[in-house]
């Protein structure tokens, strides 16, 4: 999605991202929990869809425009792609291989987006961004190689989880030339929650089962997922978009892995291995390397 004109506002940009990554990253362990008593699909489907409730309500409450103000088929793209496909993934990633390693591998996907832009839509990455690619990746295989090097022995959960970040850079490179300048960024994001939702609910329903329980616990993790981990860092994420530097704001990108794990650690008790040391330190390292301004 294109970025709005920065602009001047009383809180620094860097801070707003900063809180958005939290936000994100802190969202991986009530999602882990949710997935005890709901099947992961339903799981995703109610906190993307809850969440896109909230963006919607929150906009029309304030008086701003709730149509995106783009084609549909762009809404329905990000839905597939960056909701059914990104989520849907992470969901069981989570479920099958725990909160720390789904909060790694599914934040690879600034590093396909970097990679997909530069093959199609002919944006110039320097020396620096493409071993940052190499480097980001190269964690991302350490965390899914679970055997020794040679015969090969992959998690298929874990790959999949990569497939979804892969699916979300995808999503955002085919739609980049179709949004226009009117575009509503926050509105697109609560739209493409909503299709993606019922999407995914259905998905869920035929292939998850239902729920083992739907008690307060349940709701109350939905509300908290829904609330922490997509309608407040969304708002917070296009905010700071429109007041600072893209590049500044988006370098902060390699928190949500590493709140993720480290979150993950004490209230899971999921204590990180060394590949997933590995893995964490290099996506993280090439996130930085990809996403963070160039000096002049």
């Amino acid at each position: 999605m294109t970025a709005p004109a920065p602009r001047t506002g009383s809180a620094p940009a860097s801070l707003l991202a900063v809180l958005a990554m939290v936000a994100w990253g802190v969202a991986y362990v009530p999602s882990a929990w949710l997935v005890e008593s709901w099947p992961p699909l339903l799981a995703a489907a109610a906190r993307i869809g809850v969440g896109g409730i909230v963006l919607l309500a929150a906009l029309a409450l304030l008086g701003r425009p709730v149509m995106p103000g783009t084609e549909w088929v762009v809404v329905l793209v990000l839905a597939l792609t960056q909701s059914v496909a990104f989520y849907g993934a992470t969901f069981i990633g989570i479920a099958d291989e725990g909160a720390g390693t789904a909060a790694v591998l599914a934040n690879t996907d600034p590093l396909f987006v970097a990679a997909l832009a530069a093959v199609f839509l002919g944006e110039r990455l320097d020396g620096r961004q493409w071993a940052g690619l190499g480097v980001g990746l190269l964690g991302a295989a350490a965390v899914v190689w679970k055997g020794p090097i040679w015969p090969p022995d992959v998690s298929w959960v874990s790959m999949l989880v990569v497939m979804g970040a892969l699916a979300w850079a995808i999503g955002t490179v085919a739609v980049t030339g179709r949004i226009r300048a009117g575009a509503r960024p926050v509105a697109i994001a609560g739209w493409q929650m909503l299709i993606g939702a019922a999407m995914l609910a259905g998905l869920g329903v035929l292939f998850g089962g239902a729920p083992s329980a739907t008690g307060g616990r349940e709701i109350g993790l939905i509300l908290l997922v829904a609330v922490v981990g997509n309608a407040v860092p969304f708002a917070l994420f296009y905010v700071a978009l429109g007041r600072g530097d893209a590049g500044r704001v988006s370098a902060w990108f390699f928190l949500v892995p590493v709140i993720g794990v480290l979150t993950a650690w004490p209230l899971l008790g999921e204590v990180p291995g060394p590949r997933l040391w590995a893995g964490l330190v290099l996506v993280c390292a090439g996130l930085w390397m990809v996403l963070a301004p160039r000096r002049r």
